[in-house]
């Protein structure tokens, strides 16, 4: 029943031809089509054409990857609360996503273009420039007048020919359209002051106000441009693009579904309607490979956390084992500091510190105790660490241990010290343990590679394999 990696031409070419979608792999009974093998091969890889090395080694990833999801699916991994909630929202909201629907979104957008067209009516849109001199609602008479004054004197300075934009840029208050040259947005009829909406559309192109009042304090205004609204066609794919931005797609899918249910009459759930869309969809190759594609991710991710990531994170026997057979890998090429630096902001209580820590260094609190002890009204004293560093990765220990005099230390701890010792190599697995943690997950999961290919049948048909991508 176990056996190695097989690879046997179970179809001949002729048989291949007539074949609407050959299987590429067999595993654990359960055949792979080529069409799924080529959907998760040309998803995960550059474009341009695949030589027979690249499809020959992804076959063998591919083949692992489906025997951990076999392993998982065996455990009854894919029946646990939190994977059926996970997998279930994914599912659901790619399924919605098939339920999109385009009348109503077009109905919409025609809707909105009527009301639009209302608001526009016949005075149609304009575009303008302004100035603006800001006066505060609270102002003073004399703080009014000065305003006034301020704004009636551009208006004359506008109307011996200086440049409106370039007096903008350097009077205006409006700061956003300052930079602009005064320049504002297109505005329909209801969107800005009434106030200014009134002077804006008394104007012609090229004409230029005289001062006035509104709410923001006195404007002049330049009339650029007015047109009249664009048509519909013009404006329906600008109109789309903003509705989606307002996830229109989700609400007319949503709205679909509930149609669905009311029209049941009580005899259809909206899971019960997701659940038919689904088994709908999954005679659609591209959906049923996404939402499988999903599913097994989960899959892989549930079985590799339980087998290999935790594993290699809290089996400290087998981490040190690790580290006692590769000691000769994590050698280090410079020595490094490992253990605390404590900071100090009188020389006093630096001795203070170094005194306590002789006699609490055996304690698993002397953190907690020195801070009780120093910082009852204010911090006087900061411990940072655990550390472990070389040469050039902490201003401290580079000052204290490495002999660089030369580092600019913060002024505000100016007197500190460190508690700890430096080692030339590393002395356990804790001092690399993050290279460790890594090849031991390595080991783990050749290991449980080599399992799972002992224990499950497979065969790979290299006949079909080499039509990969060339049908």
């Amino acid at each position: 029943m176990i056996r190695n990696l097989l690879f046997l031409p179970l179809l001949s070419l002729s048989v291949q031809a007539q074949s609407i979608d050959p299987t590429v792999m067999v595993i654990n009974g359960q055949p792979i089509t080529r069409s799924a093998f080529e959907y998760a091969f040309n998803k995960n890889r550059a474009q341009g054409p695949a030589t027979t090395q690249e499809i020959e080694e992804y076959a063998q990833r591919f083949l692992d990857y489906k025997l951990k999801v076999l392993a998982a699916r065996e455990v009854r991994l894919d029946t646990l609360p939190s994977f059926r909630k996970e997998f279930q929202v994914y599912r659901d909201q790619l399924l919605t996503n098939e339920m999109v629907d385009q009348t109503f979104i077009d109905s919409v957008a025609t809707s909105l273009y009527e009301r639009m067209a209302k608001q526009v009516g016949s005075k149609g849109l304009f575009r303008a420039a302004h100035i603006l001199i800001q006066l505060p609602q609270q102002s003073s008479e004399q703080e009014a007048k000065r305003a006034f004054l301020k704004a009636d004197s551009l208006s004359l300075t506008l109307k011996n020919g200086a440049d409106f934009a370039t007096l903008a840029k350097q009077f205006s208050q409006d700061q956003g359209s300052a930079l602009k040259g005064g320049e504002l947005p297109w505005f329909a009829p209801g969107e800005t002051l009434p106030e200014f909406e009134n002077v804006a559309f008394s104007l012609a192109p090229g004409e230029t106000s005289a001062p006035f009042l509104t709410a923001a304090g006195y404007h002049i205004i330049r009339m650029l441009e007015r047109k009249p609204l664009d048509s519909y066609e013009i404006l329906k794919p600008q109109i789309i693009a903003s509705l989606k931005r307002q996830n229109i797609e989700e609400i007319s899918a949503n709205q679909r579904i509930n149609n669905i249910v009311a029209a049941s009459k009580g005899k259809l759930t909206r899971e019960m309607v997701l659940d038919s869309i689904y088994q709908a969809n999954l005679s659609k190759p591209d959906v049923a490979y996404l939402i499988q594609e999903y599913e097994d991710g989960l899959l892989l991710y549930e079985i590799s956390n339980k087998v290999v990531w935790k594993e290699a994170e809290k089996n400290t026997k087998a981490l040190e084992a690790t580290f006692k057979k590769n000691k000769a890998k994590y050698a280090w090429s410079e020595p490094r500091f490992k253990g605390f630096v404590y900071l100090t902001k009188t020389k006093a209580l630096e001795k203070a510190v170094k005194k306590f820590v002789k006699a609490h260094t055996a304690e698993e609190n002397w953190r907690q105790q020195l801070k009780g002890q120093f910082n009852r009204d204010s911090v006087q004293v900061a411990v940072v660490g655990p550390l472990l560093v070389k040469n050039g990765d902490n201003p401290y220990v580079d000052k204290l241990l490495f002999g660089k005099s030369t580092t600019t230390l913060p002024a505000n701890f100016p007197f500190f010290g460190t508690i700890g010792k430096k080692l030339s190599q590393p002395q356990g697995f804790e001092d690399v343990r993050e290279q460790v943690v890594s090849d031991y997950q390595q080991e783990l999961e050749a290991n449980w590679i080599q399992s799972l290919r002992n224990k499950y049948n497979y065969t790979i048909n290299t006949d079909v394999l080499r039509t990969v991508n060339q049908h």
